[in-house]
């Protein structure tokens, strides 16, 4: 009896949703074709009256109680009379930014609470040849034939909306001029490449977690964007999720193909990339991917590869179940998509193991992959075409007639339903199917609103949680949990215990009885420990840290399998789980506060935070240090021995630069690891202890934080001074005058000073001082003394070096002197001669 009153509410429950949810009773697609969804009789009838004529792109609304408003291939848009509306009139120069040739042209999306409001979404095709010549107008003949305008504008118009007022016109509807073709940016601005073609060609949409609002969703190279649409309008400003593989924006156009879905309960979006060719309209394999998609904050994430490139294949199609259990795509056997061989394929959502829960569900030989699109009579409807004989193909959409079911189970039908119902190739299916909210396809209430979870909610230790159902005035409420009936009678129900909880609503209003359900857990709260701080040290003030060097610490000894560890730069992101640092993180200021959230790995939302600082310190750097040359000019000990002193504090500006002499210290080292240890530091004047040449290791650390330093080396050469040899020159005064004082020739004393030596040269100067100054150089060729003797300065240089030497040279003059007189003898050598 219990599995029949379950079996009935379900049932009633489907029924209720198609009532309350027939936006998507009019399907207006391919060639002139159509359906009608009729949720009163549970009908799918072909329709022949659209003016609709599109191989992928097309979209169209009804009123919630079924009736058509408008439709659209994103260019021009037809009201409910088949009309085109004035201002969505592309021949007219008047029509949107979408294209037919768009896997997903245009979406169109409610204002919230507003009935007379509708947005309509467009994403045009990403053309290479338009984005070769961005951002000028593509004007030659396209390479898939035709021109601008029949053909294409010319341009990459990327995602836009407009917005369709419907009272204008009658009632019949218009597209508002002021709010019209507005661009959504889903691509780097400051990328010349990514702005040349915007944006792919996938659009979906989904209710938000507010149950008011909705999501718009898109995709590029790899990055979602997300666009929320509630009643102030359409948000400009996206929500943006990073989650891959990356789609080669190179091999754009073929690459842009492929649809997204979100699932109805807004918790997953599959994905189908056609390809991932490098080349620009190039064919490569590509594949199909399930993502988490949080619908209360837009965020994409955790991408999961369901079929990947190494088959060899191009996807197309994907579609979810409506109770979310099940997800497809069609594949295009082959990288080319066109060998018109596909297959359809199904994964398990509820299998520990989705990959491989892979199932064959179809194969063709002899039709292209499609769309997939959920209908509102849950059954899921395949666009079927043979580019081989496109025009005489077309003539059934495929069903999907139980997606629940599991592989063959789910009895799919080539022959589902006939579009072409006049006969003669009239009314066709091509290879697209419009879009809708997903949301308009979810079979069950959500009671537990949290935006994670709509059939479980793990509560932490004393959490309490309240169920909400739907308020309706005079319905019963039956709440039961673990199969006994509960007191509560109202829409909502106070739980903190765990169990299996249900709610039977009988609105008591002619309408049927709508269901709910929710398994609740409780997890216990981990515990964050605050661990270290990390301190780094860069040139730049900026340093990359590795976070998870913290998550051992902060467990403090929880075990690891069941609590993880995630990091934020802000409290606030902490708290609500967001803007999560996945990667190495890098500063931005000093000291930096990072928040360790400790989650239990069962429910994120049993978790305790704690914090910890990153701070870096400036590390200097050597600006310049050259090796240094100097002379030995130790006069008073050997000059010649290789071994000086040097200030080592001269060096200091250059090594310093531009940085502040004040946060640093400069000491100078006998070795590479006295520098690295601060150890053994030379004195500042400092004397050589090997002859001629020494290597002098350089440490410049930070005051602040000394294990932020940097080294070097120099070498230090020492040029010995010439030989200077002191001499004595002695010279007779031969003036006649004997006071000492003559002229005397420096230079005969030359070689006895160098010693011979090459390469020098020699200045005389009379005192130190001169000789120092460089001061009244005398002439060594005459030089008169006027000192007895005089002792004069020679400074000697080494030509080659620059080095010098002094030496003493004194000069003595003889001072001999004679005197006029007169010698008398006797001639007595007897002969009287004289």
């Amino acid at each position: 009896m219990k599995e029949r009153s379950v079996l009935i509410f379900i049932t009633l429950l489907s029924v209720t949703l198609n009532f309350a949810q027939q936006e998507a009773s009019f399907w207006y697609f391919g060639q002139n074709a159509g359906l009608q969804f009729d949720a009163a009789s549970g009908t799918v009838t072909a329709i022949t009256d659209g003016q609709i004529n599109t191989l992928e792109g097309c979209t169209s609304i009804s009123d919630t109680s079924g009736n058509l408003l408008f439709y659209t291939d994103g260019r021009t848009v037809w009201n409910q009379n088949h009309q085109t509306m004035l201002n969505g009139d592309y021949l007219a120069g008047t029509g949107l930014l979408g294209d037919p040739s768009s896997t997903s042209s245009g979406l169109i999306v409610p204002k919230p609470q507003d009935p007379t409001q509708y947005y309509i979404f467009t994403v045009d095709e990403p053309h290479h040849q338009n984005a070769a010549v961005f951002p000028n107008q593509f004007t030659g003949n396209y390479d898939s034939g035709g021109t601008v305008p029949g053909e294409d504008d010319g341009f990459n118009n990327g995602l836009a909306y407009s917005l369709v007022d419907m009272t204008l016109n009658g009632g019949l509807g218009d597209v508002v001029d002021t709010e019209k073709n507005v661009p959504l940016v889903t691509y780097d601005a400051n990328n010349p490449l990514e702005e040349a073609f915007k944006c792919s060609e996938k659009i979906t949409a989904v209710k938000a977690d507010d149950c008011s609002s909705f999501w718009v969703i898109t995709h590029f190279i790899d990055k979602f964007y997300a666009f929320k649409v509630d009643l102030n309008g359409v948000q400009t400003t996206p929500v943006i999720s990073t989650s891959g593989p990356p789609v080669p924006i190179e091999g754009y156009r073929r690459n842009a193909l492929g649809y997204i879905k979100a699932s109805p309960d807004g918790t997953k979006l599959a994905v189908a990339h056609f390809g991932f060719a490098l080349q620009a309209a190039g064919n490569a394999a590509g594949g199909v991917y399930l993502y988490d998609f949080d619908n209360d904050t837009g965020i994409v994430s955790n991408s999961v590869e369901l079929y990947g490139p190494e088959n060899g294949d191009s996807p197309y199609g994907v579609e979810f179940s409506s109770e979310n259990k099940k997800v497809y795509a069609s594949i295009n056997l082959g990288s080319s998509g066109g060998t018109d061989e596909s297959s359809i394929l199904q994964w398990d959502l509820e299998s520990p193991d989705i990959p491989n829960s892979m199932t064959l569900i179809h194969e063709a030989t002899n039709l292209s992959a499609g769309a997939l699109q959920l209908g509102l009579d849950k059954r899921i409807y395949r666009a079927q075409v043979s580019f081989t004989n496109f025009n005489s193909t077309g003539n059934f959409l495929g069903v999907i007639s139980n997606p629940e079911a599991t592989g063959p189970a789910v009895n799919y039908d080539e022959t589902g339903v006939l579009v072409d119902i006049n006969g003669g190739f009239q009314n066709l299916s091509r290879i697209g199917l419009p879009p809708f909210i997903q949301s308009l396809f979810n079979s069950e209430i959500d009671i537990i609103q949290n935006g994670i979870s709509t059939t479980e909610l793990d509560l932490c230790t004393d959490d309490s949680y309240t169920l909400v159902s739907v308020d309706i005035p005079g319905a019963t409420y039956t709440w039961t949990k673990d199969d006994v009936v509960l007191s509560e009678t109202t829409f909502e129900l106070f739980v903190d215990e765990p169990g299996f909880y249900e709610v039977f609503i009988e609105p008591n209003n002619g309408e049927c009885p709508i269901e709910g359900e929710a398994v609740v857990s409780i997890s216990e709260i981990p515990t964050a420990t605050q661990p270290q701080n990390l301190i780094a040290c860069d040139p730049s003030g900026t340093s990359v840290f590795d976070l998870t060097v913290q998550d051992s610490d902060i467990l403090n000894g929880q075990d690891d399998t069941q609590y993880s560890v995630h990091y934020f730069s802000s409290q606030e992101d902490a708290e609500a789980n967001i803007n999560e640092i996945i990667t190495d993180f890098t500063n931005t200021e000093i000291p930096q506060t990072i928040y360790a959230r400790v989650e239990n790995n069962d429910n994120a939302f049993c978790f305790d935070l704690t914090s910890f600082t990153l701070t870096v310190f400036i590390t200097p750097v050597i600006d310049i240090l050259n090796d240094i040359t100097v002379c030995d000019t130790d006069f008073l000990g050997n000059s010649m021995d290789g071994i000086t002193s040097y200030e080592l504090d001269k060096l200091n500006p250059e090594i310093l630069g531009s940085q502040d002499e004040t946060l640093y210290t400069i000491s100078y080292h006998p070795t590479q690891d006295d520098a690295d240890n601060n150890t053994s530091a030379h004195p500042n004047i400092y004397t050589n202890t090997t002859a001629n040449t020494e290597e002098i290791f350089v440490r410049i650390e930070n005051n602040n934080n000394t294990d932020c330093y940097s080294t070097g080396s120099f070498f230090l050469n020492v040029n010995n001074a010439p030989e200077a040899n002191d001499t004595t020159i002695i010279q007779c005064d031969e003036d006649g005058i004997p006071e000492g004082f003559t002229t005397f020739d420096l230079n005969q004393v030359f070689d006895d000073i160098t010693g011979g030596a090459a390469n020098r040269t020699i200045n005389f100067y009379v005192s130190l001082s001169d000789l120092e100054n460089d001061e009244d150089e005398i002439n060594a060729d005459a030089f008169d003394n006027y000192f007895n003797p005089h002792i004069i300065y020679a400074l000697v240089t080494d030509t080659t070096t620059g080095c010098t030497n002094i030496a003493e040279i004194t000069l003595e003059a003889s001072t001999t002197a004679s005197n006029d007189t007169i010698l008398e003898v006797c001639d007595d050598d007897g002969t009287e001669d004289g």
